[in-house]
């Protein structure tokens, strides 16, 4: 699990956002799912459980299982991506939604060469020494 200070930086959590990206982008979907914070249960549960499942909501833009005639879906490095990108979200605001709570960030990711609306949504929780990621949401709007 990736952890940054406290309280966090938007440089670093564009910075922590850029890297996971950057990992997917290569495929590289066990380090992709160790950067997070896995928590099991509400609130702030994680949407993936497994870097396998990371994965599969990646190829199958956002959802658990395949879509009829869509063609597989891969992260696309974010410095090669064509398209007009979405604007990413952060927003801080402490123990708001629940204690532990920092705040969150909603980041687009590009998907086979362009931008796409596939939205990875986390969490930003406290943690010893900083804070972490927890993916709650890998979906289209």
């Amino acid at each position: 699990m990736v952890v940054i200070e406290s309280p966090p930086r938007e440089a670093a959590i564009i910075e922590f956002a850029n890297k996971w990206t950057e990992q997917l982008a290569h495929e590289n979907y066990d380090t992709a799912f160790e950067m997070l914070r896995t928590v099991t249960a509400y609130p702030g549960r994680s949407c993936v459980s497994s870097s396998n499942a990371l994965r599969n909501r990646i190829v199958n833009y956002g959802s658990d299982t395949p879509i009829d005639d869509e063609p597989p879906y891969t992260v696309t490095s974010i410095s090669s991506a064509v398209g007009d990108q979405w604007k990413n979200h952060i927003e801080l605001m402490p123990d708001s939604r629940y204690p532990g709570y920092v705040g969150c960030l909603d980041w687009w990711l590009p998907l086979n060469g362009e931008w796409s609306d596939l939205k990875a949504s986390f969490d930003i929780v406290k943690v010893p020494n900083g804070v972490a990621f927890v993916l709650v949401g890998l979906r289209i709007p």
